[in-house]
This record gives structure tokens, C-alpha cells and sequence, in this order.
């Protein structure tokens, strides 16, 4: 088949798609669209994208996240459009655009996919990640460089809650106090969405209405998130604040505030690194990899967790469901279910060397079993 692909955001799972697609015998043009791009309205995308549709007869169109401008000039054209995400929550204001025939959209988390199915869409579907395990298993790894006992490769998410509560009156500052309390101890559930109300949001909106005309009116959707992104800034700076303390620990992410690594304390910041090329050898390199999930995924296997085990690394993991699904727990990987639990396990793994190691390869051979990429792609492709 002759396949469009659109790059907007350097999709991490972009180049083993696309490799795989033309392993199978699919002729792929790649375009990687770095202008900026509203999701919804963008008539420069548009007009380019016609232009491409013109250039050459193409069987399908295929993204990484759904883009509803995308399946706009897919549904002018009757032509299909297959989208997968390796986001989640997904990025979305509305589900405009979705319900077009001419989608089949897949979600990596099952969370979302049964969201999508529920409000009627009959063109969604449930498909995991996968992995290129060729590619990793063909580089080369620095030991002396990226070799630690304890790394973490990802964002801090830094939210937007403090300055929103600021803002709040005694009681919405008390209620987003209880549910922050809340999820923090709570693993394998999520209670934001449900408790972050519209009510509750439109007493947020009238309360900065009342202090000025000019306030920010802040949505459920984005109320919700600044909560979930807090959340999980506070559980991740806790975990290697803690074990920073007791052990050596790399932490590689963008930038940090001057606060932010008052209290890290001993981890050593290394900054960003490569996802092709220098990520792979940091999980390889890595006695433990942490993998605190994004609160806000409520089921899904992270791309970051398949990765670490697609190395040979081993995976110590926040509690998520499908993990607990597709995994053994304490066979393939290794689950935590509080702050503590994630403290003691890394204790108890690093002083057992020889068990590490047999978790780390059965969770590789877990991976090549059952997250291959031609999988994956046969059931995109199937639809």
C-alpha cells in the first residue's frame, strides 16, 4: 500500500513504525510537519496536505495521536484515516472529527478506548504499544557512562496547580488538598476525573470572575489536569528525593528550578537525552529503572515502561492495571503500590543481583513474545 505518514510533534514511535511498515512491503512518504499546527483549524496544513494527496494515489493516511484536521480533508476525500495514540489521557477538547467513516482510530490504553466506545463512536479500538527490539538490541551500550544503580528518564511535570489555587477561596483550596492527598496514596485508581466536577469548575470560574473581569476561565478538562500533573510532579519528586538519600541515582530530564534540586538533593541531573540513541543505553545500563506513571493514564503501559524491558532493563513500575495484565508481577517486572512499597523494593532488588538480572530477561522475552511492532501493524492495518 502507498501510505502517507504526518510527523508533528517528533513522534517517538514515528521511526519503528515507519521502518516496520516498509519492512512489510509498504511504500511510506514520511512528512514531518514542523510549522506548528492547530488540531481542529489550520488551513496552511490543509492546503499542504491536499497538495500531498495530489502528488501521488495514496491508500491510507497514518498519524500517531488522532489529528481532527487530518481526518477533515481525509473525510473530504473518502480516503482512510488510521491513527494510533501513544498519549494518554489523549490531548483532546472535544471529539469533533472522530466519528467521520473514514477513521479508525486506536488507543494504547484501554481507559480511553472504552471512553471513546461509550460516548458511541463504533470506530475505535484497543491496541498496545510495541517495541523494536532489533533496534535496541544492535547498540551499543556506554556502561561507564550511563551505568547507575537507580535512573529515571522523563518529565517532572511541573503544574499549573499552585498558581491556580491561589487564587481559590478556603474551601476549593481545602478540596483540591483532600483529592491531591487522596490520589497520592492511591495506586491502580484514579478518582480526579470524577471528583473534579463541572460544578466544582464553574465555582473555580465564578470565584476569579469575582476577584477580576479579566480572570482566566479555567475548564474541567484543564482543572482536572493541573491536578493529576501535580499529583505526579509531587510523587516523582518524593521517590528520587528519597531514594537519592540512600542510593545513587541519575535522573535525565529537561531542565530544572534552582528549588526543584534543593530537593533532589544527591540525585545527579544529567540532563535530556536521545530517545533512539542514548535513552536505550541508559535502561540498559541501569541497575533499576523507575517508572512512576502519569496519574492522568488510567490503565495504559507507558511507551517508556515497554522500552525500558525492550532493553533488557528492569522495570520498577507505579501499579498500573494492564501492566499487571500483560505482566508478571515480580517475574517480568516489578509493580509498587506506595512510596514506601517503591523504597523497599528498590532496596531489596539491588542487593539481589542474580534476581534482578532473571526478571530483566524474562521481561525482555516477554516483549519479543507478545509487543512486535508486525503485530501491532497487521491489526492497524487489518481494519
Amino acid at each position: 500500500m502507498n501510505i502517507l505518514l504526518y510527523d508533528f510533534l517528533n513522534s517517538y514511535i514515528q521511526h519503528d513504525l515507519v521502518y516496520y511498515l516498509e519492512k512489510m512491503g509498504h511504500h511510506c512518504t514520511n512528512v514531518l510537519y514542523r510549522e506548528g499546527i492547530d488540531k481542529y483549524e489550520d488551513d496552511r496544513f490543509a492546503s499542504r496536505m491536499e497538495r500531498d494527496l495530489r502528488s501521488i494515489s495514496y491508500d491510507l493516511v497514518l498519524t500517531t495521536n488522532f489529528w481532527p484536521v487530518v481526518s477533515e480533508v481525509c473525510h473530504k476525500h473518502d480516503i482512510k484515516y488510521v491513527s494510533w495514540f501513544f498519549d494518554s489521557p489523549p490531548n483532546l477538547v472535544s471529539a469533533k472529527c472522530m466519528d467521520y467513516p473514514c477513521n479508525r482510530i486506536f488507543f494504547f490504553a484501554r481507559a480511553d478506548y472504552e471512553t471513546y466506545r461509550n460516548m458511541g463512536l463504533e470506530n475505535v479500538y484497543y491496541l498496545p504499544l510495541a517495541v523494536n527490539v532489533d533496534r535496541l538490541r544492535n547498540i551499543t551500550v556506554d556502561d561507564q557512562k550511563y551505568g547507575c544503580e537507580i535512573s529515571f528518564v522523563g518529565k517532572l511535570y511541573e503544574s499549573m496547580l499552585p498558581a491556580l489555587m491561589s487564587h481559590m477561596d478556603e474551601y476549593q483550596k481545602g478540596y483540591i488538598d483532600s483529592i491531591v492527598k487522596v490520589q497520592m496514596e492511591l495506586y491502580g485508581g484514579y478518582i480526579i476525573d470524577d471528583v473534579i466536577t463541572e460544578e466544582f469548575a464553574e465555582s473555580v470560574r465564578k470565584r476569579y470572575k469575582s476577584l477580576s473581569d479579566k480572570a482566566i476561565q479555567v475548564s474541567r478538562k484543564e482543572l482536572a489536569w493541573a491536578v493529576a500533573s501535580h499529583v505526579t510532579h509531587l510523587e516523582r519528586m518524593s521517590l528520587l528525593s528519597i531514594l537519592g538519600k540512600r542510593h545513587q541515582v541519575k535522573l535525565y530530564t529537561f531542565e530544572l528550578s534552582e528549588d526543584e534540586k534543593k530537593i533532589l538533593g544527591n540525585v545527579e541531573f544529567c540532563g535530556p537525552v536521545d530517545y533512539l540513541k542514548e535513552m536505550p543505553q541508559v535502561f540498559a545500563a541501569s541497575k533499576i529503572n523507575l517508572c512512576p506513571v502519569l496519574k492522568a493514564n488510567r490503565s495504559g503501559i507507558p511507551l517508556r515502561a515497554l522500552d525500558i524491558m525492550g532493553c533488557g532493563g528492569f522495570l520498577l513500575s507505579s501499579y498500573q492495571s494492564e501492566l499487571a495484565e500483560y505482566f508478571i508481577d515480580r517475574q517480568e517486572c516489578v509493580l509498587y503500590e506506595s512510596l514506601e512499597d517503591a523504597i523497599a523494593k528498590a532496596d531489596f532488588y539491588l542487593a539481589n543481583d542474580e534476581l534482578r538480572k532473571e526478571i530483566s530477561q524474562a521481561g525482555l522475552a516477554r516483549i519479543e513474545e507478545a509487543f512486535r511492532y508486525e503485530d501491532r501493524i497487521k491489526e492497524l492495518l487489518k481494519v
